[in-house]
């Protein structure tokens, strides 16, 4: 069985967000707002920007899923003021999928959400990405009702699913 480790992104991990994210995209470009391309096209200083932006603080975070030191997965999230944790860019790689990598990365970010005073985890679920959306379901999130245009494709909605957090007593 494999050991999946989730950690923080680290100030000076720029390269490795650039080519993990890269790697996400070209997987799974319909699930994502950024086009490839666009992602592409950025150069090396905003990566590491990011990066060091989402590797300390409390409102907003990046985490990389690790089996065996190899990325197997990534996710980020960010604190809005009415404390409710958005997570997105959800991603397992290929060779990793299917042995908890993805869980791992929303127990993490729940966590940190919790942790953070979050009051609740939501994120957004293009409405075709059927698997995507049951995945979510079985971790507790529900369908608001609420639904927003997908960027690239406006004829296309993206839905809000939301998990309820219990902050520590």
């Amino acid at each position: 069985m494999a050991v999946i480790t989730v950690r923080r992104i680290r100030p000076d991990d720029g390269p490795l967000l650039n080519r993990v994210r890269l790697a996400a995209i070209a997987d799974s470009p319909g699930a994502y707002a950024t086009r490839l391309a666009d992602a592409e096209a950025r150069p090396a200083e905003q990566w590491a920007r990011v990066a060091e932006g989402t590797a300390t603080g409390g409102d907003q975070g990046t985490w990389f899923a690790e089996v065996d030191d190899e990325v197997a997965g990534m996710v980020s999230a960010y604190r809005t003021s009415d404390d409710v944790v958005t997570m997105n860019s959800l991603w397992a790689a290929p060779a990793f999928r299917g042995i908890g990598v993805a869980e791992a990365l929303v127990a993490e970010v729940r966590d940190w959400a919790v942790a953070s005073g979050g009051r609740a985890l939501r994120l957004w679920v293009v409405e075709r990405n059927a698997h995507a959306r049951r995945f979510y379901e079985r971790l507790g999130f529900e369908a608001t009702g609420q639904a927003i245009a997908y960027e690239p494709d406006p004829r296309i909605d993206e839905c809000e699913l939301r998990m309820p957090l219990r902050l520590p007593a």
